[in-house]
């Protein structure tokens, strides 16, 4: 799995690519650590995603968490058909602000500040 991450003015932006599951965790905790007052809002990018399991579940929640704590908003933006699955098998895609672009999740959090 392989994490990339950008940040911009009150966002991060984080495309993740592979397998995001247990293997990739660390990597991916870097997203969750850059969450702060200065940084609230996130963007996860989740077109490239080949396979999720429970850990990268968990991984989202805490961001979400996250993101509450700093009174933000996480929106998953292009989720591939496997991650939009073990979302929607989960119920998690009614949990998560979601948008069909970076560009529309950029909007939508926009709206939400």
């Amino acid at each position: 799995m392989r994490v990339h991450i950008n940040q911009e003015p009150r966002l991060i932006v984080a495309t993740v690519e592979g397998r995001f599951d247990v293997h990739g965790m660390d990597q991916f905790n870097q997203v969750v650590d850059l969450v702060s007052d200065e940084l609230p809002n996130v963007i996860i990018d989740l077109s490239a995603v080949e396979f999720m399991d429970s850990s990268a579940l968990s991984g989202l929640v805490r961001t979400l968490k996250r993101t509450m704590m700093h009174h933000g908003w996480i929106v998953l933006a292009n989720a591939s058909s496997a991650a939009r699955i073990i979302l929607e098998l989960t119920r998690l895609d009614e949990v998560f602000g979601r948008a069909e672009s970076v560009e529309a999740a950029r909007t939508l959090i926009s709206q939400t500040a």
